[in-house]
């Protein structure tokens, strides 16, 4: 090793893989793209903006495609076990990126690189597989077209049961725009289409397995602090709910509170889908399935679960437990109640690489499409569309996962499905409810008191719009400034308050990036809970960094991310929501009701605070310059150097 300088909590390395050409390349990362990015999409971020060409078509051979872990993955902080992917999004057009548990995460680590960046497009199909040293590229024609679970255990039985993989459905394969990677054979990065890059690619799989360990500046300082972080976990009520259900245990709540859509986002739970109803679909209804939880790479709180359905029509085995998102997705949002269907078509998307999330909104649409008349019976080869009809969801989905009559258009996205229909089409525009393309998940930011107007803001400014893991109230908790706590907070919003919005906006928005470029859960700031940040990061790196310091960070990352939507032309109204989901016009019932959120000019406070000019969203010069984005600035404004 020389004199070279010990990496901490990094690897320092990423591995580039040339499909066209099948060369594999590691590339040595300076350290302070780690200082400045962290690993995570932060890194991520900087690679793309500063290596991809602006205008590159997100399913062609330019588009960069890369997976992630998170800088302390592998150091013994708890809850670290997320890994992302990213690239541009063939959904939206803008930076796409998602974010996964599983044990995927530490197995990248151990293969002795943060990251893989894949370029070009393959000739055929092929996997990554990584063996300690050894990296190649193997042929995958024995495994295109079969979906995620045969894939798992294929090359599991043929590289062995140690390795970990990340792989595309048949969804992925056909470039269903919709489509996510999977792993653990249900477990999805699921947003933004990138399972469509992937396929695009002739990539069916990452496999991997290595023995490299991640260095720690001061192990003992960082188990001590993951020590008691772990005693609050296990006092913490919250975090008892989700180990006594996971997140089913929100559905009849959130249906009966507003905060979840209802009948595709027009609706209200205590008329449409009251708690008795809600109940069928919620906890105990979905926990008396599981016959074993599981948990995410070192997390404590083990909310996952996997199923066994014995009754009605679908009987299954080994299947995973369908998330909050998946059951409103799929129940709240179509008044249904029949927790038996909504396990077997959560499993069915598993196996296809679908996005639960878009596969229930762009459903919801079609439900309320054939509703007006827009999509008529002839149209659905013969399924009846209408609310509560559970039976129909399942076969309309396996429509979407075949790409079989209207499954072909709906598989898409909801943007294109509408304009599919044509003339007819443009009238639904009204309730295809998305932000820039992507469908939005189930948090309604009409709450009362303008408690999730950050996700509002969230879902249109965020650079992967539409998503609600976007923004996280949590700097108070590190400021000492504010006791803020609440048993069943909003999933990650709060109260405003005029005054500093926009501050409160940008720090919570950045501070999600942060977490991010961590790889840590964000279920890990639940409740009461205030997990030891800067200790871990300090004590697994050896910097020596404060809460400032580390925001910053977070807003670093979140304005190259931005930078790349600016620099591909993407402009503030590109990505407005769909105005059902604003209250324009307001619900007329339910908690939610008469409420109108100012998004507009609440998203033009955030970018004030943010540094950025509020009506074109652009980045300042002196915002850049603040924040040693020098190569954003010249690709950003060139003619002042």
């Amino acid at each position: 090793m020389g004199n070279e300088p010990q990496k901490f909590g990094y690897m320092g390395k990423i591995l580039w893989v040339n499909l066209e050409t099948g060369a594999i390349t590691e590339e040595v990362i300076p350290d302070e793209y780690y200082e400045k990015f962290l690993s995570g999409y932060g890194l991520a971020a900087k690679i793309l903006f500063d290596r991809q060409k602006p205008g590159a078509d997100p399913l062609g051979p330019e588009n960069i495609f890369c997976v992630m872990s998170g800088l302390l993955t592998g150091t013994g902080a708890l809850m670290n076990g997320r890994w992302m992917v990213a690239g541009k999004s063939p959904l939206t057009g803008t930076w796409g990126d998602a974010n996964c548990g599983g044990y995927f995460a530490p197995a990248i680590k151990k293969t002795g690189y943060d990251g893989f960046f894949f370029t070009g497009v393959s000739p055929s199909p092929v996997y990554l597989l990584i063996d300690d040293g050894k990296k190649e590229l193997i042929d995958a024609s024995e495994i295109w077209g079969k979906d995620t679970t045969f894939t798992d255990d294929y090359l599991r039985k043929k590289h062995g049961k140690e390795f970990e993989t990340a792989c595309i459905g048949p969804a992925g394969e056909t470039l269903s725009l919709i489509a996510g990677v999977v792993t653990d054979k249900g477990r999805l990065a699921a947003r933004s289409g990138l399972g469509a890059v992937m396929g695009s690619k002739k990539l069916k799989a990452v496999c991997i397995r290595g023995n490299a360990s991640t260095r720690v500046y001061d192990q003992k300082s960082l188990a001590q602090y993951s020590g008691l972080f772990l005693e609050d976990v296990f006092k913490d009520p919250h975090i008892v709910k989700f180990r006594t259900w996971g997140t089913p245990a929100f559905v009849s709540y959130f249906a009966e509170c507003g905060e979840s859509p209802v009948k595709n986002w027009k609706g209200a739970g205590i008329t449409d889908f009251p708690e008795e109803v809600a109940k069928r679909i919620s906890d105990d209804a979905v926990t008396n399935y599981e016959v074993e939880t599981y948990g995410c790479y070192h997390c404590p709180v083990r909310c996952g679960g996997r199923m066994t359905v014995k009754d009605g029509p679908y009987p299954l085995q080994d299947a995973h437990k369908p998330e909050y998102e998946t059951l409103c997705s799929f129940g709240t949002m179509l008044l249904c109640n029949d927790v038996r269907r909504i396990i077997k078509i959560n499993d069915m998307l598993n196996r296809a690489g679908i996005d639960t999330i878009s596969c229930g909104a762009v459903v919801s649409w079609a439900f309320e499409a054939y509703e007006n008349g827009v999509i008529t019976k002839e149209d659905t080869g013969g399924l009846e569309l209408t609310w509560g009809n559970a039976e129909a969801v399942v076969q309309l989905v396996q429509k979407m996962i075949n790409g079989e009559g209207i499954g072909q258009y709906l598989r898409m996205g909801v943007k294109k499905a509408c304009e599919h229909f044509g003339s007819k089409g443009k009238s639904s525009i009204s309730y295809a409810v998305n932000a820039g393309g992507q469908e939005l998940p189930m948090h309604d930011p009409r709450v009362p008191d303008n408690e999730n107007l950050g996700l509002g803001v969230g879902y249109e400014a965020e650079p992967t719009p539409g998503r609600h893991t976007s923004t996280l109230d949590a700097c108070d908790k590190y400021r000492k400034t504010d006791p803020y706590r609440t048993l069943y907070p909003r999933p990650f919003g709060r109260k405003h308050a005029d005054v500093n919005q926009g501050d409160d906006l940008r720090d919570a928005s950045c501070m999600m990036d942060l977490v991010e470029g961590l790889g840590l859960c964000a279920f890990g700031f639940s409740g009461g809970l205030t997990p030891p940040l800067v200790e871990w990061i300090n004590y697994a790196t050896g910097w020596k960094k404060n809460f400032e310091d580390y925001l910053m960070i977070g807003r670093r990352i979140k304005t190259i991310r931005h930078s790349f939507n600016i620099r591909e032309g993407i402009r503030p109204g590109d990505t407005v929501m769909t105005d059902r989901a604003k209250g324009i016009p307001p619900l007329k019932e339910g908690p939610d009701a008469e409420n109108s959120p100012d998004v507009e000019t609440a998203k033009k406070n955030y970018y004030k605070a943010m540094g950025y000019n509020p009506e074109t969203a652009y980045p300042l010069e002196e915002t850049l310059d603040e924040l040693e984005l020098y190569e954003v600035r010249k690709e950003l404004y060139p003619d002042t150097g």
